[in-house]
């Protein structure tokens, strides 16, 4: 297994494989990929409807850094993320951060530690930046992930992404604010 941030010229190479995981794993997000026209839009109640399938939310992965999982050449899970994000809840002082869009891993890939092993291999990429990411509350599995990494939780957006699920926004800062 090979775990490495991809050059733009391997992340061409490597898109329909990603476009491929996407689709596969629309669903296992909430709300699903194909409801959203972006990685980072606030809009996620689920009442909103994308146009594009996961295309749109795809053409928003391919703007960002990849972190690639391969095993003989065969993406087998990936993290999507941008340098330097700041948004309405991620400010300036939070700089310099990366922000983790998508964090995928084939049905052959999991239980394998794969996540666990992605995530490190970011963190010795980036030692020296604040690293954010969002989920939502009844993601489990990713939750704990993020816990044992020593994540702490950011914000909670009640209700976001449905009645009883909540956008849950995850810190891991280089130092204190």
């Amino acid at each position: 297994m090979e775990i490495r941030i991809l050059t733009e010229s391997e992340q061409e190479r490597y898109e329909n494989a990603i476009l491929a995981m996407l689709t596969e794993g629309d669903a296992e997000f909430v709300p699903p990929l194909s409801t959203r026209t972006s990685t980072t839009q606030s809009d996620l109640n689920g009442k909103m409807k994308g146009t594009g399938g996961v295309l749109s939310y795809f053409a928003a992965v391919k703007k960002q850094r990849i972190l690639a999982a391969t095993e003989e050449d065969k993406l087998v899970g990936f993290v999507s993320f941008k340098e330097n994000f700041v948004d309405e809840r991620i400010g300036e002082e939070y700089l310099p951060n990366i922000y983790i869009s998508t964090l995928l891993v084939a049905p052959e890939g999991r239980g394998k530690g794969l996540t666990r092993r992605m995530y490190e291999v970011l963190f010795a990429e980036y030692e020296h930046a604040n690293v954010f990411t969002r989920t939502w509350s009844t993601n489990e599995a990713h939750i704990k992930i993020l816990s044992k990494f020593g994540f702490e939780t950011m914000l909670v957006l009640k209700n976001h992404r449905g009645n009883g699920i909540d956008t849950v926004y995850f810190k891991k800062c280089i130092r204190s604010f």
